[in-house]
């Protein structure tokens, strides 16, 4: 094992940089792009998601092991919803020296084999109750899937929740997974493990090649959002509706564009979810000014037919 570590940290050094970037618009709808290897074109999230994938595995010379493309995009006939869903499914890198199991996952990681380690985390400063979406999950021998959210400060954990799938989901289902704190602090990270594999670890690169699970454990997954308190304020991470913010940090005022013609109220909390402006928007676009606005982070909803339909944040300076 420690002979294939040290070649691939001699060869290469997978980039996935999204450590300290804002949720972005899009979603798995919109996540994807095509990128190039040695051993030709393949899938995988932009540079600049919200969310990284071990995909970038794929990029390794056949001589050093041969990756698989633990995460694939799924086209609308099997999507809860939209033109995509996510479907990650554990698999084996074949080396020289062995298979090395690799569990489909997604989620806020960020790799450097120079630096053999890997980097858990994004920017964020928002105290979210729970993780929420839709999911299916087919296990293969007794193989189990997790959700895991968990946010800290300085490194210092302040709230967490996990959830374990031990069992098969055939069918499109909501899964919630509540956020318990133990500090009133606000965070300055957050840190999402989706995995079609509970077994994993990911300290580092030793331990992430460790993982265990079987081979063909498929977990699907579409919809993904944060949920706040009071109830109805939510954060999407995968919107289907795009909505920008420009510019953004911004100092007196900022535009927002929605990317369709929406009859309804933008509305604008604080980091601990206080609402501090309701405004109404006919069409695509209004402009807010935030001059009044204490400097810090702001979430976005935009409200149509009593519906959240699309959420952004930004920053006031």
């Amino acid at each position: 094992m420690k002979k294939v570590m040290l070649l691939v940290v001699s060869f290469i050094a997978i980039n996935l940089n999204v450590q300290g970037q804002a949720i972005q618009d899009g979603g798995f709808d919109n996540c994807w792009e095509t990128k190039t290897s040695s051993k030709g074109n393949y899938l995988d999230f932009k540079d600049n998601y919200f969310f990284t994938t071990l995909n970038s595995i794929y990029k390794l010379p056949t001589v050093m092991g041969n990756g698989p493309l633990t995460a694939i995009q799924v086209p609308t006939s099997d999507a809860y919803e939209g033109l995509y869903s996510l479907k990650l499914m554990s698999g084996n890198m074949t080396s020289p020296y062995g298979d090395v199991f690799l569990p489909g996952a997604m989620g806020t990681l960020d790799i450097d084999f120079g630096a053999m380690e890997c980097i858990l985390g994004n920017s964020f400063a928002f105290r979210p109750t729970a993780i929420k979406g839709w999911h299916k999950y087919i296990p293969v021998a007794g193989d189990s899937a997790a959700i895991e959210i968990w946010l800290q400060k300085k490194g210092t954990v302040l709230g967490r929740g996990k959830k374990v799938i031990t069992n098969s989901v055939s069918d499109w289902s909501e899964f919630t997974v509540p956020v318990t704190y133990t500090s009133t602090d606000t965070p300055d990270t957050i840190i999402i493990v989706f995995a079609s594999s509970a077994a994993y670890d990911f300290t580092n690169i030793e331990t992430l090649m460790q993982c265990k699970g079987q081979v063909g454990s498929t977990l699907y997954l579409d919809e993904i959002e944060l949920e706040y308190a009071p109830a109805g304020i939510k954060e999407m991470l995968t919107p289907e509706v795009q909505l920008s913010v420009y510019p953004n940090p911004a100092k007196e005022q900022i535009t927002i564009q929605i990317g369709k013609e929406t009859e309804g109220s933008v509305i604008i909390y604080d980091y601990l979810a206080r609402k501090v402006g309701q405004y109404p928007i006919s069409g695509t676009q209004v402009e807010i000014g935030i001059r009044d606005y204490a400097n810090g982070s702001y979430l976005i909803n935009v409200i149509e037919n009593d519906k959240v339909i699309t959420t952004n944040r930004f920053v006031k300076q």
